[in-house]
């Protein structure tokens, strides 16, 4: 992991300016080679190629018979020609047989083609009797024929260093004859929740208290793609942080906090990070929600501490944190695509120069985007129900109805 020079904390700084400092200061954890049913979703570190011929040998794209197209010049429904069948062949069954003029041989969709053949006609074109095939229709050379090689060559280059692997080409690189391939680790994260008010789901909820409902839907993002990851919840004392952050730290590769960032009497988490002589790089962010957010490095490692507030929590783990984590295990990918639409109403923010995201919904009317925006007396429903976010940028102080804006669309993980 990258080491910075130290230097001072940048306090309110845009988010822009905040993202970049963060996926400056990280860096892919190292590489594995994993075998294919475990690649889906993976960042490749070096090139493939294929290793054979896919087919290996001329193959049949139909069953039928394999024939010389020159016998069956002029041939039709009135006019068949009739064949001599001398063998049968089927998908991954060897044979020596070799047909000459007059011949033809049983033959299965994905068969190798015998020798001398250079034709398939289609079973649905010929009717099989005592040891006779007749046949209906022409055959061109090369009909119903999958040519050795015609899927990929020996060499061809199978997939490039830093591509994402998906079910099709992890199938490519079974039929060029790979069986592992090498690819960037997923980042190990421990999740530390703050407060002495959040208690564990699943456990009975006295008065006063609230389900760290933040801690879980962060693991629930981490196991979206397949972080290594472990959850503690702590209680609100500055031993008790500095133990939970100086036991799990060496066993991960980054670190999140969430709650204890704002600077209130009980918001500790700073106050230990700075005992702990962390290279401190920012510190609230212009961002609505998400602005207590802070970010560094200890021992080289990139902490991120999030704000308590669900919306702020959320918001700062998806802008600034998640990207981190994902240029760690080698994708640089935009993770969630902008576009723009149409809004249905009017969304306003208070504070001009910084930027605002707002839940809500997404529909597609005649191939373009429409976006409403979310409207609920629980912050926590929009968070459960939103597709996308309205961004209302910097310098903006409101988006009218019927503008076209952009949208990050968050519902396509």
């Amino acid at each position: 992991m990258k080491k910075l020079k130290q230097v001072e904390m940048k306090i309110f700084i845009s988010i822009e300016e905040a993202l970049d400092l963060t996926l400056s200061s990280v860096d892919t954890v190292g590489t594995e080679t994993l075998p294919l049913d475990q690649l889906t979703g993976r960042i490749l570190t070096e090139n493939l190629y294929s290793k054979v011929d896919s087919p290996s040998k001329d193959a049949s794209l139909k069953d039928g018979y394999a024939v010389l197209s020159e016998d069956l010049k002029g041939a039709d429904t009135d006019h068949p020609t009739d064949l001599k069948i001398v063998g049968r062949m089927t998908a991954g069954s060897q044979s020596e047989i070799v047909i000459t003029n007059g011949q033809s041989v049983r033959i299965t969709t994905g068969a190798s083609l015998p020798e001398g053949a250079d034709a398939v006609l289609a079973e649905e074109f010929t009717k099989e009797k005592n040891g006779m095939v007749s046949c209906c229709n022409l055959a061109d050379t090369g009909r119903n024929i999958l040519k050795k090689g015609s899927d990929i060559c020996t060499g061809d280059g199978v997939a490039e260093k830093g591509e994402k692997l998906h079910p099709a080409l992890v199938g490519l690189m079974a039929t060029a004859g790979l069986h592992e391939a090498s690819v960037y680790k997923n980042p190990s994260v421990a999740v530390l929740a703050t407060g002495d008010e959040i208690i564990a789901p699943g456990t009975p909820l006295p008065d006063g208290k609230l389900y760290a409902s933040n801690m879980v839907e962060i693991c629930a993002w981490l196991s979206t793609f397949s972080f290594p990851h472990h959850a503690d919840l702590i209680a609100d004392r500055e031993d008790d942080i500095k133990s939970a952050i100086t036991r799990q730290l060496p066993h991960v590769d980054a670190l999140i906090t969430s709650g204890g960032i704002w600077g209130s009497e009980k918001d500790l988490m700073k106050n230990v990070l700075d005992d702990l002589h962390w290279d401190g790089i920012f510190y609230r962010v212009k961002i609505s929600p998400g602005k207590a957010v802070a970010f560094g490095l200890l021992e080289g490692k990139p902490v991120f501490c999030l704000p308590g507030g669900p919306p702020s929590n959320e918001m700062a783990f998806l802008q600034l944190a998640l990207p981190a984590l994902m240029k760690m295990r080698g994708d640089t990918d935009p993770l969630f695509p902008e576009t723009s639409a149409c809004l249905t109403e009017t969304v306003t923010k208070r504070d001009i120069s910084w930027i605002k995201f707002v839940h809500a919904t997404i529909e597609k009317r005649e191939g373009k985007w429409i976006v409403h925006p979310l409207k609920s007396g629980s912050r926590l429903q929009t968070m459960a129900r939103k597709e996308a976010l309205i961004i209302i940028p910097g310098g903006c102080e409101k988006l009218h109805k019927g503008d076209e804006v952009r949208i990050q669309i968050v519902n396509g993980i």
